[in-house]
């Protein structure tokens, strides 16, 4: 009798233990109540290199260590939008994109970080500005800069010597220098220009060209004269052979020195850096006009989706993260990411870093431009899978742009 006692109150016990275990998790987004759970669909070699900036976090013995836990991107928004809805699970903080904060916040899914961040070290002056502003949403702060990626050129230094001397003195690239190099290239079977992600590549250009993906009362707006021009300038850099073909890979033509000027992503300096055959360099993006330099960038931000069980002292813990990483965030920005704080810029290693020159000059700063237009994304989708079809010449440009139009607003309105 007294053997079965034990096992029923060992196994009770067990069960209270469970219990409370799992109350724990509830109470604290699925960690315990000691962790922060962090949120990020940042996967692969960039998401290594993040984890290693969290080793080195959780090695100073913080109260709240971090726990980071990625997955690819739209698993990430499908269950951030699952979790906070149902009030269970929901991570500590979530690393979402620029144009998802105003998304988030009209849907009333995010806290406000205001009076967790007020007398610390997380303030609009120690950021790259125009990353600040984009947690900024009727006046509060809904996100806290992260890192930013952006949509920079690199360049075959020697290609440029041979067919566009001069061209790239100043650091600015125009694409009336590009279309200059594209013809005297031409004969010897080089491109001028590497056209691959078709959204960036439109996304700068039209932003130069004074372009806006909103009007005035927030209508999603691309069927209009400037993306006209934007588009058609591609498709005449494609038409005099400036300018490489549908479905031809841009990163390849440029390792093998085929291409002069090649946009690209600041992600992708680790593919550049296994370039042996020739001098590069990178740059910013093609310019439309050299005295009014513009430069497309995202840059991501630390959000707090609500929870009414995250306790405060978890929140500050969170916050003192952020703090640390300002100064900190050195593995983190060698995917060719740059930091969105300029405390990095005191970081020796890191201002030799290729992709640091958009941070070291209030000009280059003063360049960065970010997109948060609500539904923004849907644009870009669209120009993403019907670029080519323009450019190529298989549909008219204008009643593309037009029939773009009628599919963003017929999202908008879902």
């Amino acid at each position: 009798m007294k053997s079965l006692k034990s096992v029923l109150l060992l196994v009770a016990f067990a069960i209270l233990t469970l219990a409370l275990v799992a109350c724990g998790d509830k109470a604290s987004g699925g960690s315990g109540d000691k962790e922060i759970l962090m949120w990020s669909g940042v996967v692969g070699p960039d998401g290594d290199l993040i984890q290693k900036n969290i080793d080195q976090y959780n090695e100073t013995d913080p109260e709240y260590p971090v726990k980071l836990v990625k997955m690819e991107g739209q698993v990430l928004n499908n269950k951030l939008a699952t979790v906070t809805r149902s009030g269970e699970g929901v991570p500590d903080i979530a690393m979402i994109a620029s144009e998802t904060v105003a998304q988030y916040t009209s849907q009333g899914m995010l806290e406000s970080w205001d009076e967790y961040i007020e007398d610390t070290e997380v303030k609009a002056e120690n950021y790259i500005e125009e990353a600040w502003n984009v947690g900024t949403v009727d006046g509060k702060q809904y996100g806290l800069p992260v890192a930013m990626g952006t949509w920079v050129m690199y360049y075959n230094k020697d290609l440029v010597d041979k067919y566009a001397p001069g061209a790239a003195d100043d650091n600015v690239i125009t694409y009336e220098e590009i279309e200059q190099a594209g013809e005297a290239a031409k004969a010897d079977g080089i491109y001028a220009y590497g056209f691959s992600w078709a959204m960036q590549n439109f996304n700068n250009l039209y932003l130069q060209m004074g372009g806006k993906f909103a009007d005035a009362e927030g209508n999603l707006t691309i069927n209009n004269d400037t993306a006209v021009a934007a588009m058609e300038q591609f498709k005449e850099l494609y038409d005099k052979g400036y300018m490489n073909k549908n479905g031809e890979d841009t990163t390849m033509l440029f390792k093998n020195g085929q291409i002069i000027f090649m946009p690209e992503g600041t992600w992708m300096v680790s593919e550049m850096s296994t370039i042996e055959g020739f001098e590069w360099a990178e740059t910013f993006t093609p310019q439309y006009d050299a005295a009014n330099i513009l430069q497309g960038s995202g840059a991501d931000q630390f959000a707090m989706f609500k929870d009414e069980n995250r306790s405060e002292e978890k929140i500050k813990g969170t916050v003192a993260f952020i703090e640390w990483l300002q100064a900190n965030q050195l593995e983190w920005v060698k995917s060719g990411a740059n930091p969105a704080s300029l405390a990095m810029l005191d970081n020796e290693e890191y201002v030799e870093m290729p992709q640091s020159f958009l941070l070291k000059s209030p000009e280059a700063r003063e360049a960065i431009t970010i997109v948060v237009d609500e539904g923004s994304s849907h644009i870009f989708s669209e120009i993403d899978g019907a670029a080519w079809d323009m450019i190529e010449g298989k549909v008219d440009i204008k009643d593309k742009l037009a029939e773009i139009q009628q599919t963003v607003d017929d999202k908008m309105a879902q």
